[in-house]
């Protein structure tokens, strides 16, 4: 493995910040922690978080009955989601231990307990035995890894051959190091814990080199779009709010970094310095 996972930070502010999205993204009733996926079916924020899940399913080749790995499932909405909607079995995993609490919760809630599993692993070195899914999934979770060929090649492992990679995710433009762009994507990253965003051809390649085969690349950024500004206009009330509450104790300095994630990635979008991606691969028979 090419750097090890930067687990606490990630760990500290998905479980710090997991209030912030309840507040502004529908996470106790719709369950996800993404962007939405926006067309002419998609009236509102709600409607754009169901459809990303469906798209991404879509886009996969995700067929009734599969098995599928949730590769850093949040709070499970991707993993309810094809259960209800392709009869999976899934297991998600994620580095927080209150996300797997959260999500086994809301399964049994949703009526799926019995398809859906959740545990604490890190994608990048699973207990998976080889060749045990149909399916590994990652909805705005690869861009975690250092190396993005880490994840890929435990990907392969995992799969079944024929089985498929599916990944929806922020990816970088290429940029030259000491540049006032990168400057502003770093500042980005860091609000998430991220070390740095896979460029967009880079991301492509590793496929091939992790051994996949029949590989598919589509830009999906101005189906995001509206998330982008929704988030970047919460940025103004929210920062006053979220500064204010700092000062009073009732929130921390990591929730005001994710605040200000939403002007620095509105910002970053309108530079032209990242897309919004969707890959995916197969495992040669």
């Amino acid at each position: 493995m090419a750097v090890a996972i930067n687990e606490s930070e990630i760990i500290n502010y998905y479980d710090k910040c997991q209030v912030d999205y309840e507040i502004i993204w529908h996470l106790n009733t719709h369950m996800c922690m993404h962007y939405g996926f926006w067309d002419e079916s998609t009236p509102n924020l709600r409607s754009a978080l169901n459809n990303m899940n469906k798209q991404v399913a879509l886009y996969g080749g995700v067929k009734e009955g599969d098995y599928v790995l949730d590769a850093g499932c949040g709070v499970g909405g991707s993993s309810i989601f094809l259960a209800k909607n392709y009869n999976c079995k899934t297991v998600g995993i994620t580095l927080s231990d209150k996300q797997v609490a959260s999500a086994t919760e809301n399964a049994g809630r949703m009526g799926v307990g019995d398809n859906c599993t959740f545990q604490r692993q890190s994608y990048l070195e699973t207990n998976f035995p080889d060749n045990t899914f149909d399916v590994v999934w990652g909805v705005e979770s690869v861009c975690y890894a250092f190396d993005k060929l880490d994840f890929l090649k435990e990907a392969f492992r995992v799969l079944k051959p024929g089985g498929k990679v599916v990944v929806a995710d922020f990816f970088s433009v290429p940029l030259e190091e000491n540049t006032s762009e990168m400057e502003l994507m770093d500042k980005w990253c860091k609000t998430w814990a991220i070390k740095r965003y896979a460029e967009i051809e880079e991301f492509y390649t590793k496929m091939e080199k992790a051994g996949f085969a029949n590989r598919g690349q589509k830009d999906a950024t101005e189906n995001v779009i509206p998330s982008i500004r929704r988030l970047y206009y919460s940025f103004f009330p929210g920062i006053v709010v979220t500064k204010v509450s700092e000062a009073l104790g009732f929130r921390n300095s990591t929730q005001t970094a994710n605040t200000w994630s939403t002007y620095y990635q509105y910002k970053a979008f309108k530079k032209g310095l990242w897309k919004y991606m969707l890959y995916t691969a197969e495992k040669p028979k």
